[in-house]
């Protein structure tokens, strides 16, 4: 077993964001976690997305990889996983990522 770090993170500003594309929140929040790292993309092992109503609002349940393309991490074979939880989504994610 090799040992895992959090080493930065990013989130958007809580709220409605209507205007704002589902794409442009989850690249931004991304962005915001490599610039706390002080890190590039390059160094991303794996990608876990935890959402449970994409599917509802974007009508898009593929959205792992989805993410991965929209931040450039495809090209990079990174791979990506979704996690759904209702509520505790966000939470399952980073259980399944450490």
């Amino acid at each position: 077993m090799r040992d895992v770090a959090v080493i930065g993170v990013g989130c958007t500003e809580f709220g409605e964001h209507w205007s704002t594309s589902f794409r442009d929140l989850f690249v931004t929040a991304g962005a915001l976690a490599l610039e706390d790292a002080g890190i590039s993309g390059e160094k991303i092992d794996a990608l876990y997305v935890g959402n449970m109503s994409a599917g509802r609002f974007v009508e898009q349940e593929h959205i792992g990889a989805l993410i991965a393309d929209y931040a450039g991490l495809a090209s990079n074979h990174v791979p990506s996983t979704r996690v759904e939880a209702a509520c505790a989504s966000g939470g399952l994610a980073f259980r399944q990522a450490v």
